[in-house]
This record gives structure tokens, C-alpha cells and sequence, in this order.
């Protein structure tokens, strides 16, 4: 048990693992807001004193019995005043539960399920656009060109809910406006080899390729596409390239892929809570990459500040009130939630395309989405 003195923030996240990436990003995130609260003097609580904020974390490993084991360590050994959630999906479904049943508020920034918001959590807090809604924009932000039948190959591991969701919602924008035209391809990479999986792709001969799989499963698939078959359709999204390391690791093989990101330095905000982008930089190391997952993690902070700040409370019953009338605007985009279920339904995703090295916000005013095959003046 922690310091009565202090607010005591406890956090499970994948600092190993397939998830490491990501998990390190949202880590440095929320480790910026607590520097950042500290530095003012830390949080206002019901003495309408200001207590520094100490933070737990423990590394998961990007596995169930990681989560598990760290929930109930930060909940019962730990005794921690606020828990985040984990990175990922699924993983974020483990923790939602486990604190379910131990009566805590789980402040959820790393996943971004759909499905959680279904199962009657009341103590649940979401930051992220659900992973249903990442590509519904997609129709409206490309001008795709065909003859009689726009094809489009979809592969998915359906044996998550990310991922499905994740490729299902650029099919569907694309089938709701060119209604019949569209033939799809569905491949189910958890039942198919990779080897397989082109096979079916060169044969098809698709319009667009929508792959969503792990960050790794992307990159190789981004990687070997050009090698693999002889196809060149005008769009590709993947699912990862929204991540400012996919360039990094893909290279010019993943010129002109279009790809979904929680958030974006181009994004135009209103911000009426916390640091503008400039100050968030000023006060971090150089070397620190202000990605989207980073940024969900910093911006879930500022979530909990402006909450804790306002109830002058850690009552978790209290902030989850609070919470569900909330309507506010921080350097990561909206916050509004759903009062019922604790669902993002403020946030917008925001679809990204590479062009020789640098990635463009495709919602908005910074860039057009250009073809494949084409290149940009």
C-alpha cells in the first residue's frame, strides 16, 4: 500500500511482448501527464489541497495472465486510487472484467472494443473512437475508379473482434456508397498461410486490399505484397500504418497505404482543457515519438485530472458520474461519453496516407488521397 500523501495511479501495460511497441508508447504517454501534473503541483482533492501523483506500473507482457496478475496486484496489494487500463483490445476486455468484480473504475485509453461496451460495465471510462468506427470515413476521403464491379479483398483474423471490426468498417463504407458494384473477397488469415493468402489475393485481382492483423502481421504483409503477387490496386489500407513506425519498418513498400489514426498533430482542436501540442513538446524529451498511441495515453491523463479537479474526489462512483457529462476538448480531440455505457462517441478517427516517407491526414485540410500508381506533385 502507497502514501495517503499521494495519488496513487496504477497501470498494467505491455513493456514486452507482441504488444511492446505500443505498450511502451502508452506507457511514456501517461509518464508525461504525471510529470506534467506534478510539475504544477499535482491534483486537488477534497481539502482542496494539491497531492503528487505516484504511478505503479507493471509489465504484462502482452498476455492474459499478465493483466490478470497485475489487476489484482495493483487492486488488492497495491491499493492504487485510479487504474489505467492496458494496451490492446482484448486485453482491455480482461482488466474491464477483473475490475468489474472488485467494484473499481477502469479508465480505458489502450483499447478500442466495441464489444466491451456491450456487457453492462458500469465502471468503465473509454477515450477511443471503438474500433467499428475506423475506417467509416473512408468512402468520403477517396475516389476510387472501376468498370462495371469495384473488387475488394478483405483479410481479417477472425478470431478477435479487432480486427474484423477494424476491416469490416472500410468494406462497409466503401459497399454503402457503390452499393452493388462491389464483389468481395473475404480471407481469414487464422486459418490461412501467408503463402495461401497471396495466392488468393494475385488471383482475385482486387481494387482495394484492406489487411488488418497484428502491427507485425502488416508490416510483413506491406513488405512482401510486391514481391508475393503482380497486382497493383488503386487502395490499400492496412492497419498499422496509421502508427508513426510504419514507414520505419516497411519502407517505400508502404508508399501511398492508407491507414486509421486515433489522433494526429494536423487535427484542428478547440482545447478548452490542458496544453495546447506546443506546450505537451516543450515538456517532453526529443527523442520521445508523439504518436496516437501516446498521445491516448497523455489524453486519458488529462481526463482524470480534469475529473478528479472538478469532483475534488477518488471517489470512483463520484468520477464516473462526472464523467458521463463531460463534453470537453484536449490536445487528443473530444471527450464525450456515452452515460450508459462508458462508449467514446465524441473522439473522430482520422484517416492517414504515406507519401515518400511522410504520413498525411487525409481528414481535414492537409492532404488528398492519391492512387496508387500515382505520385504526388
Amino acid at each position: 500500500m502507497y502514501c495517503s500523501d499521494t495519488v496513487v495511479i496504477g497501470l498494467s501495460v505491455s513493456l514486452t511482448g507482441h504488444y511492446k511497441l505500443q505498450g511502451t508508447s502508452s506507457y511514456k504517454g501517461v509518464l508525461a501527464w504525471v510529470d506534467r501534473v506534478n510539475s504544477n503541483g499535482g491534483l486537488s482533492d477534497s481539502s482542496n489541497s494539491c497531492r503528487p501523483v505516484e504511478l505503479v506500473v507493471y509489465d504484462d507482457e502482452s498476455s492474459a495472465t499478465g493483466v490478470e496478475n497485475n489487476i489484482a496486484t495493483l487492486i488488492d496489494d497495491d491499493q492504487v486510487d485510479i487504474i489505467l487500463g492496458p494496451y490492446s483490445t482484448n486485453l482491455i476486455k480482461l482488466a474491464t472484467n477483473l475490475c468489474h468484480k472488485k467494484k473499481r473504475l477502469i479508465w480505458n485509453h489502450g483499447g478500442a472494443s466495441q464489444d466491451l461496451h456491450t456487457y453492462g460495465f458500469d465502471l468503465l471510462v473509454s477515450s477511443l473512437t471503438p474500433c467499428n468506427e475506423y475506417f467509416t470515413s473512408l468512402a468520403d476521403t477517396t475516389n476510387l475508379i472501376f468498370d462495371s464491379t469495384l473488387k475488394i479483398c478483405r483479410v481479417s483474423n477472425n478470431k478477435g473482434e479487432f480486427s474484423p471490426k477494424v476491416s469490416g468498417s472500410a468494406v462497409e463504407s466503401l459497399v454503402m456508397k457503390y452499393d452493388q458494384a462491389a464483389e468481395i473477397l473475404e480471407i481469414d488469415m487464422s486459418v490461412h498461410d501467408t503463402e495461401l493468402i497471396f495466392h488468393k489475393i494475385q488471383e482475385f485481382v482486387p481494387d482495394v486490399i484492406v489487411f488488418v492483423g497484428t502491427y507485425q502481421q502488416d508490416v510483413d504483409f506491406v513488405i512482401n505484397l510486391q514481391h508475393k503477387t503482380k497486382i497493383r490496386p488503386q487502395l490499400i489500407c492496412v492497419g498499422a500504418a496509421g502508427l508513426d513506425e510504419f514507414w520505419m519498418d516497411v519502407g517505400h513498400s508502404g508508399n501511398l497505404i492508407v491507414g486509421p489514426s486515433q489522433w494526429e498533430s494536423s487535427m484542428i482542436l478547440d482545447i478548452n482543457h490542458g496544453p495546447t501540442l506546443a506546450e505537451v513538446k516543450d515538456n517532453i524529451a526529443e527523442d520521445v515519438v508523439l504518436d496516437y498511441v501516446f498521445m491516448q495515453a497523455y489524453g486519458m491523463g488529462l481526463i482524470i485530472e480534469y475529473c478528479i479537479s472538478a469532483c475534488k474526489t477518488l471517489n470512483e462512483q463520484v468520477l464516473r458520474q462526472f464523467a458521463e457529462t463531460a463534453d470537453i476538448e484536449t490536445v487528443f480531440g473530444r471527450f464525450k461519453i456515452d452515460p450508459q455505457t462508458g462508449a467514446q462517441v465524441g473522439h473522430r478517427m482520422v484517416l492517414v496516407q504515406w507519401n515518400n516517407g511522410k504520413k498525411y491526414a487525409l481528414t481535414g485540410l492537409e492532404g488528398t488521397w492519391i492512387p496508387l500508381g500515382y505520385e504526388s506533385s
